[in-house]
């Protein structure tokens, strides 16, 4: 006999999914195997990005297209071919960039990724003295370069990224507001202003089956990266969902470090990354937090698989750890406090378009805001057989270290429209139970729902 929670989600991507489309919820069998052979499914699950579509600088293969700077192009570069009801103001004035930008990859090996997301939100309660809504705008510039490739085998890259973030009407989290140490809007990092958050080198060794990456990095790049959640431009904004608050020392900024990211044989990957972190922010390489004598260490292992024989519905399942001698207030040796914590986590794609995930994490109570926490969610791409929209739900609890507040609970649902070829539109929902007040570590026991809406402009 089903659960009601299984017969929701079943209901949820049926009516998501029309029965003539290829990926529908009706074609499901398991008739795969257990390990993935696919490669690049498990060099991807484990942080890899080996940019296959685009030739190398210093490579000989190169495109003979001929450039033409203002030629019409009504897409953003990755949303060729999306459903859009509406046409497309930005389409002439962006034209110009996306050529450059198409250009520049095929001649130089040189990707671009320009946006411009703006978040909203308003909450029914909020503790007394603060505003009931606030907004956050982020413009990002990234730009990958492919080095070399050594005929596929040894890629090497440079990553670039600088992202200018303001928030109105004041500069403060919601989620503060409302009394909680979740952030709701992952767009707002606490850091505002122009930001480099990521200069990174990697290097592929070994038929790319080992990849180094060295600079200023996001750990969440490599362990507790979740396909279904780890975008708040395009999917959930809370922050539970995103990586995870739990571990989150070593997600508190983009920090100093390194990582070796190891593929010993398809269908399994190790990743090890090592950061040198702080509660301060830091709007450069993050060079100066070498002398704090702080560190964060983190692994991951997981197996890719192929439950059901598709390499378009691969299934991902990891274990991992870390340890530091950081709290979430650690700002030198001084106050260094040592703690370990530990993470499952699964997510599979039932199908090219649908997928869920699981995770639960736990934390030593001296290093981290929240000691333990679960999440799960479900993904759902192309709606309605709408290139473009999408739709997700997931629920999560944290319960506080010191033990005396109860469980916080933080369930977040959107939809995601493809407005028009450069524009999507979310609307957003997110009911907080039992939020605690972290400055006076006391519970409200209430419920909060926090409304959103957030548009994405892609260049």
């Amino acid at each position: 006999m089903i659960d009601p929670t299984s017969a929701a989600i079943l209901l949820a991507v049926m009516i998501a999914q029309s029965p003539s489309n290829p990926s529908s919820i009706l074609q499901l069998a398991p008739t795969g195997r257990f390990l993935s052979t696919a490669l690049g499914n498990t060099q991807s699950f484990a942080g890899m990005d080996l940019m296959p579509n685009t030739p190398a600088l210093f490579g000989t293969t190169k495109a003979t297209s001929t450039f033409n700077l203002i030629e019409y192009r009504p897409h953003a570069i990755p949303w060729s071919g999306v459903d859009a009801p509406l046409d497309d103001p930005f389409s002439y004035l962006f034209s110009p960039v996306r050529n450059l930008a198409i250009a520049s990859q095929e001649q130089f090996g040189l990707r671009w990724d320009i946006y411009d997301v703006i978040v909203y939100q308003g909450a029914t309660t909020v503790m007394a003295g603060n505003s009931a809504a606030e907004g956050v705008n982020r413009f990002n510039l990234r730009a990958d370069l492919k080095l070399w490739d050594f005929g596929g085998h040894a890629t090497g890259r440079i990553t670039a990224q600088m992202r200018q973030t303001n928030a109105f009407p004041t500069s403060s989290d919601l989620g503060t507001k409302v009394g909680s140490d979740i952030t709701l809007d992952s767009n707002f990092t606490g850091h505002l202003g122009t930001r480099l958050v990521r200069l990174r080198y990697e290097q592929g060794l070994l038929d790319n089956r080992v990849m180094v990456s060295v600079g200023k990095i996001n750990p969440n790049d490599y362990v507790l990266n979740n396909p279904f959640a780890g975008d708040e431009t395009t999917q959930f904004l809370a922050s539970i969902f995103d990586g995870s608050d739990a571990a989150q020392v070593g997600f508190q900024g983009y920090l100093l470090g390194a990582a070796v990211l190891v593929v010993p044989m398809d269908g399994v990957y190790a990743n090890f990354v090592a950061t040198a972190p702080s509660t301060q922010a830091t709007n450069g390489l993050g060079a100066d937090l070498l002398g704090t004598g702080l560190w964060w260490f983190a692994s991951e292992v997981g197996i890719v698989t192929d439950f059901l024989g598709d390499v378009d519905s691969p299934g991902r399942y990891s274990v991992g750890f870390n340890t530091t001698n950081a709290s979430y207030e650690s700002t030198d040796l001084a106050t260094a406090r040592s703690g370990n914590g530990f993470w499952v986590m699964g997510t599979e794609y039932f199908t090219a378009d649908v997928g869920a995930w699981a995770q639960f994490t736990y934390c030593d109570p001296s290093v981290a805001l929240y000691k333990s926490e679960f999440t799960a969610g479900l993904s759902i791409q192309n709606c309605f057989d709408r290139k473009g929209d999408g739709f997700g739900v997931a629920w999560g609890f944290t319960t506080n270290p010191t033990g005396d507040l109860g469980v916080q609970t933080v369930t977040e649902l959107y939809y995601r429209f493809q407005l028009t070829d450069s524009v999507q539109i979310t609307p957003d929902i997110q009911v907080i139970t039992n939020p605690t007040n972290p400055t006076t570590d006391t519970s409200q026991s209430d419920t909060v729902v926090v409304f959103g809406i957030r548009a994405l402009i892609h260049f």
